[in-house]
């Protein structure tokens, strides 16, 4: 009689088992939303002051989103962001070969004061080794100008740092992180391809009307990180324009430079430049020539941002919505021979 109370017992258990596995809440995956304010979506020319200690993220390729702001610097050069503001420059104390000697730098969070630093380089791949940091990028705690805070500006001088990512309170590995969101979002275009092509044949049917497209497709990418220190999240944005358009080119001359006239009355002791000898051509050089093209352009912009908490789990994703835009390019007049002429002259007075 025991063999049937066994079976009992085990069917009893299994079905305790099945029943607390139909009660466990299924994980969670990332919220989905989409972006409703789409200038917010890369910032533009925003800053906030920084107190004296600050958490953020040190990017190495910035030279895209600086070049949408109207803004260079060295092609090696990192950028600081945090909370959604806009990549600041970073210079860094150097002992050696500074690149910039006895800068004067806005300090306090209202800049009310100011400080000289004799020997300053740019933040680079190279510069911050100093402090342990080999990475393209990483979370970051910052000494913000010596501890004297910065104004709201587009640099500042990181005089300390500590890399965070990778520790005991942050686990996550930004570089690691980073290259998984690109391979995250280049799966996207894949599996969006369809509907983007679809789109963008739309965009330039209706922008050409009865015209075909003359080319050439153009694809640029947006690539912007920070860190929100609020909700202590990594923000990975990505933002992609695809365009095309019907082109036509006009042949140009960039002229070339002439010889400025001699000045009249110039003073005693001061000679010209030797003129060449008489029947001696002089040496200009070429003007150069060059095509600019006019018409019509078309095309779709659309991108997704990732947001990854500190222990490395993706929690949020947001869809910026695929839109379309168009520019027309007049055409620019021809450039001749841009020698100087002589001024108009004012009427005589009677």
């Amino acid at each position: 009689m025991s063999l049937p109370v066994r079976i009992v017992g085990l069917s009893f258990v299994a079905s305790a088992v099945v029943g607390i596995a139909w009660a466990a809440p299924a994980p969670r995956g990332p919220i989905s939303e989409i972006v409703k304010d789409r200038k917010a979506f890369i910032p533009q020319r925003k800053y906030q002051a920084l107190p004296a200690s600050t958490v953020g993220i040190v990017v190495s390729d910035v030279v895209a989103m600086m070049a949408q702001e109207g803004r260079g610097g060295p092609p090696d050069a990192m950028g600081f962001s945090a909370n959604g503001n806009s990549y600041r420059w970073m210079y860094v104390p150097v002992a050696d070969k500074p690149r910039i000697s006895n800068l004067q730098i806005a300090v306090g969070e209202k800049g009310e004061q100011r400080k000289t630093y004799p020997q300053l380089d740019m933040a680079s791949p190279t510069a911050v080794k100093q402090w342990g940091i080999d990475v393209p990028y990483a979370l970051v705690e910052v000494e913000v100008n010596d501890g004297l805070a910065a104004p709201a500006d587009q640099a500042f001088v990181a005089t300390s740092m500590k890399r965070l990512d990778g520790t005991k309170e942050y686990p996550l590995k930004v570089p690691e992180v980073v290259a998984l969101l690109r391979k995250r979002y280049q799966t996207y275009l894949q599996d969006e391809k369809k509907t983007l092509e679809e789109a963008l044949a739309k965009e330039g049917k209706d922008a050409l009307k009865d015209k075909k497209p003359t080319g050439p497709r153009e694809t640029t990418e947006l690539f912007y990180v920070t860190w929100i220190a609020e909700s202590q999240h990594l923000r990975v944005c990505f933002r992609t324009r695809v365009s095309d358009g019907a082109y036509e080119y006009t042949d140009n001359i960039r002229p070339r430079p002439v010889p400025l006239p001699l000045p009249p009355n110039r003073k005693p002791g001061i000679q010209p430049a030797p003129l060449p000898a008489k029947g001696t051509a002089m040496k200009v050089p070429p003007p150069q020539r060059f095509r600019m093209r006019h018409g019509t352009t078309f095309g779709i912009e659309f991108g997704m941002a990732y947001e990854v908490d500190k222990s490395g789990k993706l929690v949020k994703v947001s869809t910026l919505p695929l839109e379309g835009f168009r520019q027309v390019i007049p055409p620019t007049p021809a450039l001749g021979d841009m020698r100087p002429r002589p001024l108009p002259q004012p009427p005589a007075k009677r």
